[in-house]
């Protein structure tokens, strides 16, 4: 890895409302993918931040919309926050200038006391989300390098004594610690007071040198979270989806939420929101966070409902959803295709995207669609942040005829244009003789 310059940290922050401000972890997880990486991949880390640096990024965020701290959408490998020693004079910082702004940060937990979660309540419209993976020492211990880092577990206890929401997060590692310990950790968290427990299918790459998990595992943890939903209120949900369709189906309803009062429940299908129809899952959350006791037009079990339900302006409804496209994004998409209609064209889509995408475009036939697999990380990687040129190449090899136009999702690329081994897209204009649109 290299050490990530400045203006990443800049891009980070003016383009994802990212703040990004160190990679020094003390979790040491087995499944980390910092350690998945193929030779060939430009990933970054970030170098001793200095507090003014931390100062600076804080002018490119935008206040209007949720700051998140502890993930990241580019080339740099993310670590703990509350490792990084500035870190409540950064949030405090926050707060001053962007009062209103929900702040998200990603944690391991294992950093977090009584002194810091006062500061955090004080702040208010924080909202953590813990990595958990395992409730019980032995499990701890096979996951985190043979450290147990129990003062996790103390601190999400320490937190039913505060106003602060917090989700948990488990990557779920059956093989290695065992379905007992998964379903025990699911269980735990759920009695926590946490809003939402998300159930990650443990993703790695060709390169991986950990025990790999059996090829059903992704049907395995649906069942489990249908089975263990019966037992708890919290929504469990299993990531990543495997969407074939843009319904706004419910995925579950965050226990004493707005929606909680209601008789939506899990399952059940907007239709509208203030008679205006949904287009999607995404748009169903938005035009519920925007709404002040939103009236909701529903069907469930086959039936139609209306409910109306009391919440204010731009807060949380408590639905949950899985994430499919934002209809502005998808009207974009649609607009750029359409300019070339004259033309053969092809979009190149991840495993995970097809689906979507594939509703987008139901009933018409202006362009072809298709998967282009992940072969360059290999394993059992479907996304499209991760899918490389060499990827692309081989699916239009595998087209029985080339496309005058290829259309590629732009997360693929930087802001230079460069896929994650340092190639541009247009070296495919050069090499196959067509026109390359990255959207």
């Amino acid at each position: 890895m290299k050490a990530a310059p400045y203006n990443m940290l800049l891009e980070a922050a003016s383009r994802y409302n990212i703040l990004t401000l160190t990679t020094s972890c003390a979790a040491a997880c087995v499944f980390c993918s910092h350690h998945q990486n193929p030779k060939d991949v430009e990933a970054f880390y970030v170098n001793k931040l200095t507090r003014e640096e931390a100062e600076n990024l804080v002018e490119f965020l935008d206040g209007n919309s949720k700051i998140t701290i502890g993930e990241s959408a580019t080339r740099i490998c993310e670590g703990e926050p509350f490792a990084f020693e500035y870190l409540m004079d950064i949030l405090k910082l926050i707060r001053a200038k962007y009062p209103n702004a929900p702040i998200q940060i990603t944690t391991s937990g294992i950093n977090l006391d009584e002194a810091i979660l006062n500061e955090l309540e004080s702040m208010q419209n924080i909202e953590l989300n813990i990595s958990l993976n395992s409730c019980n020492e032995e499990g701890r211990k096979k996951l985190y390098g043979g450290k147990a880092h129990m003062q996790a577990l103390a601190a999400i206890e320490m937190l039913k004594r505060y106003s602060i929401r917090f989700n948990g997060s488990i990557v779920a590692m059956p093989h290695v610690v065992g379905w007992e310990d998964l379903k025990q950790t699911i269980l735990y968290l759920g009695n926590q007071g946490v809003a939402t427990i998300r159930v990650f299918m443990p993703g790695y790459t060709k390169y991986t040198r950990i025990l790999l998990p059996d090829e059903n595992i992704h049907q395995e943890l649906e069942h489990m979270a249908k089975v263990l939903q019966n037992l708890i209120k919290t929504p469990v949900i299993v990531e990543p989806a495997m969407i074939d369709s843009l319904e706004p189906i419910i995925e579950g309803i965050i226990p004493d939420s707005s929606a909680y009062q209601t008789n939506l429940s899990a399952g059940s299908k907007i239709l509208s929101v203030n008679d205006i129809s949904v287009y999607s899952r995404v748009d169903a959350y938005n035009k519920l966070y925007a709404a002040a006791n939103p009236k909701v037009h529903f069907e469930k079990d086959g039936k139609s409902f209306s409910c109306v339900m009391d919440k204010n302006k731009n807060t949380s409804s408590g639905l949950v959803f899985n994430y499919d496209i934002d209809p502005e994004a998808a009207k974009r998409i649609k607009r750029k295709v359409e300019k070339f209609s004259s033309q053969e064209c092809l979009m190149l889509v991840s495993k995970l995207g097809y689906g979507i995408i594939s509703k987008v475009f139901e009933g018409a036939d202006q362009v072809k669609i298709s998967i282009a697999a992940n072969i360059y990380f290999g394993g059992n990687i479907m996304c499209a942040g991760l899918l490389v040129l060499e990827d692309i190449e081989t699916a239009l090899k595998q087209q029985n005829k080339l496309p005058q136009v290829v259309f590629l999702p732009q997360v693929m690329f930087d802001e230079k244009g460069r896929d994650l081994t340092g190639r541009h897209y247009l070296e495919l204009e050069q090499k196959f003789g067509l026109a390359v649109v990255v959207m």
